[in-house]
C-alpha cells in the first residue's frame, strides 16, 4: 500500500479516488507540518500513521464548511459523522482537534431588517 492509498483509506467514504491531487497535496502539507517528506507513491509504514492521519484531517475539514446551514433560530447539520471522524483521527494520533474544529460559531448578519 502506498502513502496516498493510506490517506484514501482514512477519508473514505467522504472522498473518492478522483480526489487524487487533493490527497497528494494534503500529504505534502502534512509532511511539511510534521517535518518529514513522504512520497505519495512511497510504501506506507505504521511509522507514518500520524502524518497520514493529519493529511486525512486536512482533506476532511474542507468538507465541513458546506455541511450545515443556519437561519434565525433554526439550524441543521448534515455531516455530524464527518466531525466525529475528524475528532477520532485527531484523538488516535495526538493531533490538536481544536485547531481543525474550533468551538466558535461564525454568525453572518445584514442590515436589511433596519428599514
Amino acid at each position: 500500500m502506498t502513502n496516498l492509498e493510506a490517506v484514501y483509506c482514512e477519508v473514505k467514504p467522504y472522498c473518492s479516488a478522483d480526489n487524487q491531487l487533493e490527497l497528494e497535496k494534503a500529504l505534502l502539507d502534512a509532511g511539511s507540518r510534521q517535518g518529514v517528506e513522504l512520497a505519495a507513491d512511497g510504501t506506507y509504514s505504521p511509522q507514518n500513521k500520524r502524518c497520514v492521519a493529519l493529511a486525512a484531517v486536512l482533506v476532511l475539514v474542507k468538507y465541513i464548511s458546506l455541511a450545515s446551514e443556519t437561519e434565525s433560530q433554526w439550524s441543521q447539520s448534515y455531516n455530524d459523522k464527518l466531525e466525529k471522524r475528524i475528532k477520532q483521527l485527531c484523538r488516535d494520533n495526538d493531533l490538536p482537534v481544536e485547531e481543525f474544529l474550533p468551538d466558535t460559531v461564525i454568525t453572518l448578519s445584514h442590515a436589511s431588517n433596519r428599514f
